[in-house]
Formats: C-alpha cells, structure tokens, sequence
C-alpha cells in the first residue's frame, strides 16, 4: 500500500467518524439523523462523484451505483445539501494534508516548505442572492457576473493547496495572506519551516514588518511604483536597502497599532534582488531571507516557483470544472468549491506517488517522464467511487491499486525550454481537439 492509500482511506475513515459528521450538521442536531435514502455519508460522496452533468443524471448514476433500484427527486438531495456546513470538504482536505506532512519524504527547497499565495475570480451563477452576498466582477454598466474571490496558500514543490478562502470578489489579498499564514503550522499539523513568494499585487510595509517580526519569511515582486526612490538607488543586483519610514508611507495607517509601531522603528531593512528577464527586462524582488543561504540565482528561482499556483487554478477551473455547479444558493457554491480542491489535493498525492516511483524505474529514457496530470484526474473522477463506496478493505486496496496503475501508465515527456508562440483570440470552434475534458 502507498503513501497516497494510506491517506485516502484516513480520509474514507474520517468521514464516517462520529466527531466529524457532528461537523457537517453545521450546529443543528437533528440534522442527517433520520435513516432516508440519502444519509449524510452518500451526500458526501455524490458531491465527490460529481461530473458536472445535469444533476438529474448525477443523481441517477449515483443511485445506480450505490442503491440499485432506489431514485432520488432533486429537490430532496438539494433539500439534504442546504443542511450541510459548506467546511466539511474544508476540514477533509487539511486532515489529508496533515497526514500528508506527518511523514518524511515531500519536497522542500534548502529545507523551507515554499508556499505561493494568491487570488482568483471564481464565476458563480448570477442572481440576486449571490451579487448581495459576493459582489459583481463586472465593470460599472456592463451585465453584472456575481464572482467569489478565492484565495489559497499553496505549496509549489509538494503541489497541495494549504489554505483556501472564499471572499467577496474583491478583497484585500494581503491581508488574507497573512490569516492563512498564520494558520500554516496548524494545517500541516506541524513546525517545518517554510518561506511564502507573492506576486506585485502584495508589497505593503505594513505586512512586511509584521511577518518579520513573527520570523516569517516572504518574498515578493515589486512594481515599478513601490520604493521608487529605493529602487533607483540600488548600485548592485543584489543589495540590502534601508526603507525610511517617512511621513507619507505612515500616513495611511495613522492612529493604528502598525502605525505607531512604523513610527517607533523609523526604518525597515529588507534586500532588493534584480532579477533578468528575457528581452534584456528585468525585474526587483524584496525579500528578507537571508543572503547566506539563499543567493542571487536561488532567489530568482523561488520567485518562478511562483508560477505553480497558476498552474493550480488552471486545474481547478479547467481540468476539474470548479465554475460547474450544482446550484446557485450560496452555500452549494461554498460546498462545491471545497470539494473540489479535495479532489484536487487527491490527485496530486497519487501522481506524486507515482512519479517517485517512475524516478526510480525510468532512469534510462531520454526524458524525463511526468504523469499525464488531466487523464490521472478523469481516472481519479470516474473510478473513485468505487473505492468510496466498498466496504470490504482488501477489495477496497485492490481498486485504489488499479487506479494506481492506471495513473501511472500514462505518461508524458518533459522538455525543458520549450515555448510555445502564445495566439490571444479563439481560432477555432469551442471542441478543440487538443485540450478534451477527462471527465
């Protein structure tokens, strides 16, 4: 049994565990009590199982599969879904992850667990409810498109989401940073050290000396407008800077706690890195880690690092449909949403098993090989429930290792440096024969 099993079944485990189904009542005990045809441990898989089809077929396939014989009205299942707390898949991913970082073996840079943080639009169905509850993404009199702000904390080398947020569409990316920062050694269940990468939209001084004074350390990418005068006086490509805590940079937060404690300190040290871009560009990252363990050429890799929570939304909204709902009441959205990053971290567990085990056997080809990240996911989607809803454990091991298989078979090769011409427009109809949906 692989690591990826173990933790799979912890989680089936879990789910049947009398503490964590109190959870999902969502503070109303005489929620999931009666014996129906959909008790709370069904719900819970149907919304893992979902494929993103008219929910009268979700729901007729389920039935088929589970309770031949049996149906189920959508009202009754959606009646059943109001009942649920919206954190239930919230909960079941963290306890994955701390399983997932109670053993040795995940990935870390100089020691450091390198976490991205960043923000995503989430289009959700537009009605009244959802534009009062989330806002509009739209600009001011064009058709308003309700969206949920979703911030994560990401795990670039281990590629598990940590922390995930649902906001309003417009929210302070920063600030929430800093919560699910602070939330990092209960999520991983834990004390590993770790450094978090954040993109331009987060430079603020005042984030930036309250993670330094809890020893956190960050690395961020400047924009052109932020510490100008810092920024055109650097000499070298790789420079400890003095940022004066002037008049106009405490203005804002006059009469705060930060404020008086900008006004107490005067000045910051943080160290300015220039990092090339192609076409002969290059851009400044600040950062306070420090120069004896992380150089120039480290420094410049963590920040592309960055790139890998992209690819996670990416695989969020595309390979595994989190903008397909069920609903439009916001809590199903929330339900929706979390389940997703569940399977989401899932997968990614098994892939990872699988490509370790592939370093080892595949030493001889002329590549280096990764496993084909969409199909693991439609196999994962297709054939879990199977596992979910097995009861004998030993039939219950043979199907998650056919899984296993199937995953591991299929494979694509890495090339590094390859680039592809980036065509902005659709140029073809909206099947495109080179990006099907797995599932």
């Amino acid at each position: 049994m692989n690591n990826s099993q173990k933790r799979a079944c912890c989680d089936i485990s879990l789910i049947h565990q009398v503490e964590f189904q109190d959870f999902c009542r969502n503070g109303n005990p005489s929620s999931f009590i009666r014996n129906r045809k959909m008790p709370l441990t069904d719900l819970l898989f149907t919304m893992l199982n979902r494929k993103g089809i008219t929910l009268s077929l979700e729901l007729r396939n389920y039935m088929n599969t589970a309770h031949p014989g049996m149906e189920l009205s959508k009202t009754g299942y959606l009646k059943q879904r109001m009942k649920l707390n919206p954190l239930a898949f919230y909960e079941l991913y963290r306890h994955h992850n701390r399983n997932f970082y109670a053993e040795p073996g995940f990935s870390t840079f100089q020691g450091y667990l390198v976490l991205a943080a960043d923000g995503s639009g989430i289009n959700i169905p537009t009605t009244g409810e959802t534009l009062k509850e989330f806002g509009t993404s739209s600009r001011k009199g064009t058709k308003p498109q309700a969206s949920i702000g979703l911030g994560c904390l990401y795990d670039v080398m281990n590629r598990m989401i940590l922390e995930s947020d649902c906001c309003r569409c417009k929210f302070d990316e920063m600030s929430l940073a800093e919560e699910q920062i602070g939330r990092v050694c209960e999520t991983i269940g834990g004390s590993q050290p770790f450094l978090v990468v954040m993109d331009r939209g987060y430079p603020s001084t005042a984030a930036f000396i309250r993670m330094m004074e809890k020893g956190i350390l960050f690395l961020v990418r400047l924009k052109s407008s932020d510490y100008k005068k810092e920024q055109a006086a650097l000499s070298e490509p790789d420079e400890w800077v003095n940022i004066h805590l002037d008049k106009s940079r405490v203005r804002h937060y006059k009469g705060t706690d930060i404020g008086r404690r900008m006004e107490e300190l005067g000045e910051i040290t943080l160290r300015m890195v220039k990092v090339p871009l192609p076409e002969g560009r290059e851009e400044i990252l600040i950062t306070n880690l420090p120069s004896e363990i992380f150089d120039r050429v480290q420094i410049a890799e963590l920040y592309h690092m960055r790139w890998g929570i992209e690819t996670a939304y990416e695989t969020l909204k595309d390979r595994l449909q989190i903008e397909n709902f069920t609903g439009t009441k916001p809590v199903l959205l929330l339900q929706d949403i979390y389940s997703t990053i569940y399977i989401s971290n899932l997968a990614e567990d098994i892939i990872r098993d699988a490509e370790a085990e592939l370093d080892e056997k595949e030493s001889h080809r002329k590549h280096k090989m990764m496993v084909n990240r969409t199909l693991s996911i439609g196999i994962l989607k297709n054939d879990l429930i199977y596992i979910l809803l097995e009861t004998d454990r030993q039939k219950q091991d043979r199907l998650f290792q056919q899984i296993y298989e199937d995953i591991r078979k299929n494979l694509v090769p890495v090339r590094p440096g390859r680039h592809y011409h980036r065509t902005k427009g659709q140029l073809a109809g909206k099947y495109s024969n080179t990006h099907k949906r797995a599932y």
